[in-house]
């Protein structure tokens, strides 16, 4: 007995030691046959190559110098329309606009003639003038929409979303703009919901009239207000219109004598103005000749006495005009016809200039006139006198210059307002 018992001792210690033996053996094995199979030509399979990534679409900027390039928004005039009834879209997009870089939207696909926005249907629309703040733009679009369709009614109708195309213009430095490629903006859609305002059994749909007798009083009262406002205004262009001919009524004698009471210093100055301006334009091609030299000066002294508040010689015209005078054609609907002159010297304007309450830009014009005077009265009057042509247009320059000015200030507006 106790012989056997050693024995099954011994045979499960041999069978503990056999069974790793085995194991290391097996993997052993494997790993020759896997030597054997490398060294006779039997490989892996390569790998397959990686396939190129392919490019993805142009995706637009999130930021131009910080900011967003553009943002647009939709805003509807109604959320719950009726079959036919007109609403209002508005499309406002605020885009960057600074020296360094500008975005470019395609309006031209945004006009009220190329765009599309089924199943609405576009009446009309106004694109109003863009505004700037900062470094944005703003521009908008108005659309007016309608749609007809008994399909519609009582659900939510979308708006069909909207891609606005534009283009990134970006300036660096001094050089020429360069401008970058399409890119797309996209506004989603939006619901507008549809009443069913339309009765089960109608065959159209119209507009009815407003029959409230409330309306009609309303509209009579309206009427009898713009019928006496039409008899207020007939009256006063009857009395308008008389007053205008009256003095077409008067007689032969009053219109003669009228002009010397009625040529204003205006008239006058407008007078020596378009004088001045005909000697300066003949003297340009032809030269200065006494008559024009003495025209001039004339013109010179009315414009001198006039911005001095000196007396001027007023005269009926009779169909000439002595040497020294100005001829003068005044009155609207009358016209008459009367000759000015003025015996102010440059000296006599020197002694206002130095003397009257002028500003000081007012007394350097008189200062130049009285000098341009002088000048044209040694060409004029001297035996030998030395005509100098510059000298004389400076002249002549002035004195339009001056009379313009004074001219200003004789308005009856403002003369008017200065006697108040």
């Amino acid at each position: 007995m106790k012989g056997a018992t050693v024995q099954g001792c011994m045979g499960a210690r041999v069978r503990s030691a056999l069974v790793p033996g085995a194991l290391v053996l097996v993997l052993a094995l494997l790993f020759a046959s896997r030597a054997d199979a490398q060294h006779e030509g039997h490989q892996a399979a390569p790998a397959r190559p990686a396939q190129p990534a392919q490019p993805a679409a142009p995706r637009p900027p999130d930021r131009v110098n910080g900011v967003e390039p553009i943002r647009c928004w939709r805003q509807s005039s109604a959320g719950a329309i009726a079959i036919g009834e007109a609403f209002t879209v508005t499309l406002t997009c605020a885009v960057y606009d600074a020296e360094n870089a500008q975005v470019v939207p395609d309006e031209s696909r945004l006009n009220v003639a190329s765009i599309q926005m089924a199943p609405f249907e576009i009446l009309g629309g106004s694109h109003p003038a863009d505004v700037r703040r900062g470094f944005r733009r703003f521009l908008q679009y108005d659309y007016q929409l309608r749609i007809i369709g008994p399909d519609a009614i009582g659900h939510d109708v979308n708006v069909p979303p909207l891609a606005i195309s534009y283009r990134i213009h970006s300036r660096v430095g001094s050089a020429a703009a360069l401008e970058g490629r399409d890119l797309n903006y996209l506004l989603p859609m939006m619901p507008i919901k549809v009443l069913s305002l339309v009765p089960a059994d109608a065959s159209d749909i119209r507009d009815a009239s407003d029959t409230r007798l409330a309306a009609v009083e309303s509209l009579q009262f309206r009427a009898s207000l713009f019928r006496v406002l039409t008899y207020v205004f007939t009256g006063l262009a009857v009395v308008m219109v008389a007053l205008a001919f009256l003095p077409l009524a008067r007689s032969k004698a009053s219109a003669v004598s009228a002009p010397l009471d009625q040529v204003s210093d205006r008239a006058v100055l407008r007078a020596a103005v378009e004088e001045l301006t005909n000697v300066q334009s003949r003297t340009n091609t032809a030269g200065w000749s006494d008559d024009d030299i003495a025209r001039a000066l004339a013109s010179m002294r009315l414009v001198a006495a006039a911005a001095i508040d000196r007396g001027i010689s007023r005269k009926a015209g009779d169909g000439t005009t002595p040497v020294g005078r100005l001829a003068i054609t005044n009155g609207l609907l009358r016209r008459r016809h009367a000759s000015v002159a003025s015996a102010v010297t440059g000296e006599d304007v020197l002694r206002a200039s130095s003397s009257g309450p002028y500003s000081a830009t007012r007394r350097q014009a008189l200062d130049d006139l009285a000098a341009g005077m002088r000048t044209f009265t040694s060409a004029l009057y001297e035996r030998q006198p030395a005509r100098d042509s510059g000298a004389l247009d400076d002249g002549v320059r002035q004195a339009i210059a001056l009379a313009r000015d004074v001219a200003g200030e004789r308005r009856w507006l403002r003369t008017w307002w200065a006697r108040r």
